[in-house]
């Protein structure tokens, strides 16, 4: 009775065991007093289970202090162009020349050389994913630029194996296996065509944003080629990149490079936004057909050549350090003859590289001015 009261006996137990009349048989039970088939089950009972889920583990807002405490010192990978950590766009004309860039780019980081005669590099182990051109393409041309033998660069073309797709997660893995400090990815329009997503799709900048965080998370440059809307310009803007408009939400720097429309060996590479790379940045480029190599020969107006904002970085800072001083952009600026936006924007780099420290003064009602001093010692002697 208790067992069948449970419900959970099934049919087909009755076929083996009787049925108890309580009226008629010897079992005495003052509980039940109607006719009966206790052991009839017209369907199987089961008991569900009610599932436990785990809510998900959420990160707890942090204090200001803790966050301030995991700023680094901004490292640039290639001077002025490409910073540690960073994704940066590389947009550019079919026949700009942005992929014998990036090769030699590439080549200045592998031997951690100076690019273009005017870019100093940090030696980093490089990788090239050329999705982009086909390998015949990209093998001549590596025979046109000489490159060594022995230069640590690593290349992956889209016929290979594991590469014809843009997986994240491979790609980390590769990157964390090999110790590459530089990626460069010829070219972003490439690997997305293959997955049918369309150059103007907003999802076209989703792999961009993903690429940008890897960069960050890793602290290794990926430089991503992609393609301007038009070919026939005097200058380029952010308008200019081709796609949706939310590329240039998810990339941390963008550049933009064109083929003059006269000199068919001279090129330009503008700072298009946001980050890192300064907008004044307008650089005029000589190419050379013979072995894709290129020297950055002048600067647009509002900038100065790299090889001397260079210098000036090493002056200021010896300066600061040898007196013990602390001055504002002004005096600097008369001390070493270069306009006040020249050495705003040198201290504005030696600030962010910690080589520097400023203090706050207030000016009696107008706009506050700051006193930079040394930090540390110069590092490098090369503009002595």
């Amino acid at each position: 009775e208790q067992l069948a009261e449970k419900g959970w006996y099934s049919q087909h137990l009755t076929k083996s065991l009787p049925v108890i009349e309580p009226e008629t048989s010897s079992f005495n039970s003052n509980k039940y007093k109607t006719k009966t088939n206790y052991f009839h089950v017209e369907k199987q009972v089961e008991k569900q289970v009610e599932k436990v889920v785990e809510k998900p583990k959420r990160y707890m807002p942090v204090p200001l202090s803790d966050i301030l405490d995991t700023i680094k010192p901004k490292e640039w990978i290639i001077s002025q162009f490409g910073c540690k950590g960073a994704g940066v766009l590389l947009a550019g004309d079919k026949g700009s020349g942005k992929t014998a860039f990036c090769y030699r780019a590439a080549e200045a980081i592998a031997k951690g050389s100076v690019f273009m005669g005017q870019l100093e590099t940090l030696q980093k182990r490089v990788l090239i994913w050329q999705a982009d051109e086909s390998r015949s393409n990209a093998l001549s041309k590596i025979k046109m630029m000489g490159l060594e033998n022995d230069t640590p660069i690593d290349w992956a073309f889209s016929d290979d194996e594991g590469w014809a797709d843009l997986d994240i997660d491979f790609l980390r893995e590769t990157i964390q296996a090999n110790n590459y400090g530089a990626v460069f990815i010829d070219s972003i329009t490439g690997l997305m065509l293959g997955k049918k997503v369309r150059i103007y799709d907003p999802e076209f900048s989703t792999p961009l944003f993903k690429l940008n965080r890897l960069a960050g998370e890793l602290g290794v440059l990926i430089v991503i080629c992609s393609h301007l809307s038009k070919e026939e310009r005097i200058e380029v803007n952010l308008n200019d990149v081709l796609g949706s408009g939310t590329i240039t939400t998810a990339i941390s720097d963008i550049w933009g490079l064109w083929a003059n429309q006269e000199d068919d060996e001279l090129y330009h590479l503008s700072c298009l936004g946001k980050r890192n790379c300064d907008t004044t940045n307008f650089w005029n480029l000589r190419g050379n057909k013979e072995d894709y190599s290129f020297e950055l020969e002048s600067v647009g107006s509002d900038d100065i050549l790299p090889d001397r904002k260079a210098t000036l970085k090493y002056k200021f800072l010896n300066h600061l350090q040898v007196n013990n001083a602390k001055l504002t952009v002004d005096e600097l600026a008369d001390n070493f003859r270069c306009n006040q936006e020249v050495a705003r924007r040198v201290l504005v780099i030696l600030f962010e590289e910690e080589q520097i420290k400023r203090e706050k003064f207030s000016s009696g009602g107008g706009r506050p001015f700051y006193r930079y001093s040394a930090n540390t010692f110069p590092t490098s002697d090369r503009h002595g």
